[in-house]
């Protein structure tokens, strides 16, 4: 026996080793029945046999652990599918019909497949959880069950993807629109061509390194936000004319009447549009109220899918509580006249009599044509 206990000292497995530990139990139990040095060999023989044994059964047991914890992401998919349409929307912010119809145009056009355990429903509902309400990999990874590496993964599989999707769905909309709602919107846009947004609501959050900060405060020349009478109109913002009837509400009753009114109503028009517009795309995606501190491209790359996501939508004329909500809402914006929120975050307006000068004498010819073609 002092002999055995020897040779598995020599062996340096450590007190702590599992096979250390069942060697000595082995021992214990064949003790009256090594007398002999040489049936050690048989011993180590029938230890080491049955300890391949028991590994196997741990191999077996951990394969059949991860089968039922992949099937559990398979079975959540299924029932955001097939069950209850509200925990579907709920959940990935999409109807039924509008998730089933966008996981099999990237199935058709090949931009995903499915992998050995993950089919392309589940890698896309991963990657609409985590846009849809702004989780991290850890929290996904609790729901789906499976790996962070594995998320991580699937999430950037999917975003990758999404930058071929927006190729094909974020283009200008169609001329030949018969949407009553799109035709007011582009003859609103025709009256504001420089405008490229209204000021308030519409700033998408994100990181971006400060050594490029500067390139993203640029609108353009001739380019303008539509903003409120807080604001001065200055160049890149243009605001009402103040002391005239600007509140949508006012104009349901009496039209607007001076060149001055006639503006105010437009302007007002045009950005109730574009907030009603940015509203719906931010109440379906959080994550653009608060982006996650990813690199500055794959944050790039998250808001172009989520308009790409809303445009598919938008272009297939799927049933979508959201767009339907805020179509019947005739939502104005409670800052109109009361002072933006973001007013802390714009910097690089221009001052000075010239600028102020430029964008009142845009805003006087806007205001003129408009009286000039009501007056006919």
């Amino acid at each position: 026996m002092d002999a055995c206990m020897a040779k598995l000292t020599s062996l340096e497995w450590g007190e702590y080793d599992p096979k250390y530990t069942t060697a000595l139990m082995l021992f214990a139990e064949s003790s009256g029945h090594m007398d002999k040095e040489g049936d050690f060999l048989y011993f180590l023989i029938f230890s080491w046999y049955w300890l391949m044994l028991v590994r196997q059964r741990q191999r077996i047991i951990k394969r059949i652990r991860a089968s039922e914890q992949v099937a559990k992401g398979y079975v959540y998919t299924q029932d955001l599918i097939h069950e209850c349409p509200i925990q579907c929307y709920d959940m990935i912010r999409l109807s039924q019909d509008a998730f089933v119809l966008l996981c099999n145009h990237f199935t058709q056009r090949n931009w995903l497949q499915s992998s050995r355990t993950i089919s392309v429903e589940e890698k896309m509902a991963m990657f609409l959880h985590v846009i849809g309400h702004n989780e991290r990999f850890r929290a996904v990874k609790e729901r789906f069950h499976h790996s962070t590496q594995t998320i991580h993964q699937c999430f950037h599989e999917v975003l990758r993807a999404m930058m071929c999707f927006a190729r094909e769905i974020i283009v200008p909309t169609s001329s030949n629109s018969t949407r009553n709602t799109s035709e007011r919107h582009r003859r609103l846009m025709q009256i504001f061509p420089g405008a490229i947004g209204a000021l308030d609501g519409t700033l998408v959050h994100a990181v971006v390194p400060v050594d490029q900060q500067t390139r993203y405060r640029g609108r353009g020349k001739d380019k303008y936000y539509l903003c409120d009478a807080t604001y001065t109109n200055t160049r890149g913002f243009m605001a009402p004319y103040r002391n005239s009837r600007y509140w949508l509400a006012d104009f349901r009753r009496n039209r607007a009447l001076t060149k001055e009114e006639m503006f105010n109503h437009a302007h007002a028009q045009l950005r109730n549009y574009i907030e009603r517009a940015y509203g719906v795309l931010k109440v379906r995606f959080p994550i653009l109220k608060q982006m996650a501190p990813y690199p500055f491209p794959v944050q790039r790359d998250i808001v172009i899918s989520c308009v790409a996501v809303h445009n598919f939508i938008r272009k297939y004329d799927i049933e979508d509580e959201l767009f339907t909500n805020f179509e019947q809402n005739t939502m104005v914006s409670h800052n109109v006249g009361g002072g933006g929120n973001e007013v802390q975050n714009i910097e690089g307006i221009e001052w000075g009599s010239e600028v102020v000068n430029y964008m009142t004498n845009l805003r006087d010819q806007i205001a003129n044509q408009l009286f000039s073609n009501g007056s006919r």
